[in-house]
């Protein structure tokens, strides 16, 4: 048995999915969503937990920073072409927690059943509640993740994921090929998205010197990043600032 290796329980309630999130993710500012939209969004909620299963894990392995080049590091024996933004990161770290995180393939049901009988406007909003709870809860393994390592007398740093901050999605598949197959019951497709589509994969550094930081988002080339529109509207989240790491339609 692999000790480096956890899943975790995460259970729907303890996300505590908030209305106002979801109205800035649809792009409202406070207080000026249409009030029909707000009983699509709070029927969803109320429903969520019943199409949703979460699932969390990670593995903790090894990193290593190469001697002739300074675009990636080695983690877990395999090299990572991260460049500067996620190798400044991590290079510090010990070890890397390799993680895995998803809702399962419920919501995304729900809302492709929603655009076959025609509420296009329905399933829009599953689709973003389903992109926010993933988010939420890859918020709450992030945490355990520190709470574990600090436990050790260690630190994390944030996380990365494929596809963000300069970080080819392409090396999707190595990612996956340091856990388990079907690890938290997440696949990949050839062209190396996640399946169930609402999952979040990535990083988190941990060590002794590492630390967790505000997103670097002005010396990134990402527009449409999360992280960038939350700077931009200065709201604060119950926990970090998130990202949308999920692939949604479109996205």
């Amino acid at each position: 048995m692999d000790q480096d290796l956890f899943e975790i329980a995460i259970n729907f309630r303890d996300l505590e999915i908030q209305r106002n999130e979801i109205e800035l993710t649809l792009g409202y500012s406070e207080g000026a969503i249409p009030a029909h939209l707000i009983g699509m969004i709070d029927d969803v909620i109320s429903q969520a937990s019943q199409h949703c299963e979460i699932r969390a894990g990670y593995r903790l392995v090894d990193v290593k920073k190469p001697v002739d080049r300074h675009d990636g590091l080695y983690v877990g024996g395999t090299f990572f072409t991260m460049q500067k933004i996620v190798t400044g990161q991590l290079k510090k770290a010990e070890r890397v927690a390799v993680f895995v995180c998803t809702i399962g393939p419920g919501m995304e049901a729900w809302a492709r059943q929603l655009l076959r009988e025609g509420d296009a406007a329905l399933s829009y909003v599953v689709d973003t509640i389903a992109s926010v709870t993933v988010e939420t809860a890859t918020d709450r393994l992030h945490d355990h993740i520190g709470r574990h390592m600090l436990a050790r007398g260690m630190r994390i740093t944030n996380r990365y994921s494929p596809g963000y901050c300069d970080w080819s999605v392409s090396e999707q598949s190595l990612l996956f090929s340091l856990l388990p197959e079907n690890f938290c019951g997440v696949t990949l497709t050839e062209s190396a998205f996640m399946v169930p589509m609402k999952s979040v994969s990535g990083m988190v550094g941990v060590g002794a010197g590492v630390k967790r930081v505000d997103y670097v988002c002005d010396t990134c080339g990402m527009k449409d990043c999360t992280y960038r529109a939350t700077r931009r509207t200065g709201v604060k989240r119950t926990t970090k600032n998130r990202k949308a790491q999920t692939r949604r339609d479109p996205a």
